[in-house]
């Protein structure tokens, strides 16, 4: 059997991670192929030694190439738009549209939404993280029977070996240099908010002086960071590091991580650091207001507001002042970690669905 993988994104993050880690997954009968527009995910696709084509642009004409190189018996596509362009370049490979957020544009009347909706018939499976998303699509009763929830792929195990093992051969100096108070990790763009950070790392300053902050990420705004951090006089509390090639030792070797994102996905990066048995404390948006809970952390906004800088501070000071609630909380990450860990079932689960798709197509 061959899966095309097809995804828009040059970049990698939470959807690509998704995507590599089904590929990795496959069992030798089932040949996988990656599209991609060429970029930073190239990187992580040839480490681990994963099939893709590069073109410049993922469109129509793209998708069409692919397929007669290829010649894929299922096209896998990721968020949307890309479901929606391979509808148009074919109607005789079943196609799975794979979605990871709910952006606000599904969740009311608009052009694409009325287009998603009307391209539901064309799918054979359309795959959820959540729930949710079904039931906040505007276009839901065109899913009806389509739908298969599976979460995110996490794997709590290898994402804490990778941070503890590379630690330990470290010397203690060196190690010294992961260490933070709080610790951001994403991209820096408007999305995930890395200026509300560095802001509320200039609040968490006035009741601790010596806060130190960890930024881990690249991105479009890493130079105005660097001048807000230097406007607010955080140079010697804020610390960026860019992108990190293992970002799990910084995880390790924090106390709290703070997610400010005004848009996620699924929101990895706050089940991982449950792994180490750190608090998460997030915005409320996207997948953190199913993973983040106040046993692990706490969401610190609403769906109208949904970052609410004072629940931060006050959250964040709490967790630096309270040895109890901060042991309290720490336990509850790596029970919640311990819960969301899903990996091999899902895993088992995409090549179910594979193996359905392409017994009823016969």
């Amino acid at each position: 059997m061959k899966v095309l993988h097809v995804s828009k994104s040059s970049t990698y993050s939470g959807m690509e991670n998704v995507a590599i880690n089904i590929m990795k997954s496959m069992p030798e009968s089932i040949q996988t192929m990656y599209l991609t527009a060429t970029g930073s995910i190239e990187a992580k696709l040839l480490d681990n030694d994963l099939p893709y084509i590069g073109v410049e642009k993922v469109d129509e004409k793209a998708i069409k190439r692919a397929i007669e190189d290829f010649k894929p018996d299922i096209i896998h596509a990721y968020e949307y738009e890309c479901s929606l362009m391979c509808t148009k370049v074919t109607d005789e490979i079943p196609i799975i549209s794979h979605l990871y957020s709910l952006p606000k544009w599904v969740q009311k009347i608009g052009p694409k939404s009325v287009v998603y909706g009307g391209a539901c018939k064309s799918f054979a499976k359309i795959i959820l993280p959540d729930k949710k998303v079904e039931e906040m699509s505007w276009f839901k009763d065109k899913m009806e029977d389509k739908t298969v929830e599976l979460g995110v792929p996490f794997n709590a195990v290898a994402v804490f070996e990778r941070g503890y093992m590379a630690g330990t051969d470290m010397t203690k100096e060196k190690l010294e240099g992961f260490r933070s108070d709080l610790l951001f990790v994403g991209y820096l763009t408007d999305d995930k908010n890395p200026y509300e950070f560095v802001k509320l790392v200039a609040e968490i300053k006035k009741t601790h002086p010596d806060i130190k902050a960890v930024m881990v990420g690249g991105g479009d705004l890493g130079s105005e960071c660097l001048k807000l951090i230097g406007k607010l006089k955080l140079q010697d509390n804020v610390k960026m590091v860019g992108m990190q090639h293992n970002p799990y030792i910084y995880m390790n070797q924090t106390k709290v991580v703070v997610i400010p994102s005004k848009f996620e996905g699924f929101g990895m990066v706050a089940p991982e650091a449950m792994a180490f048995g750190k608090p998460v404390i997030a915005s409320c948006v996207g997948g953190l207001k199913v993973t983040v809970d106040d046993s692990c952390g706490k969401l610190c906004g609403t769906d109208k507001k949904p970052v609410d800088r004072e629940a931060f501070i006050a959250n964040i000071n709490e967790l630096l002042d309270n040895s109890e609630i901060y042991r309290m909380k720490s336990e509850g990450a790596r029970r919640r970690a311990k819960d969301l860990n899903n990996f091999d079932t899902y895993m088992e689960e995409i090549v179910k669905i594979y193996e359905d798709i392409k017994n009823t197509a016969k």
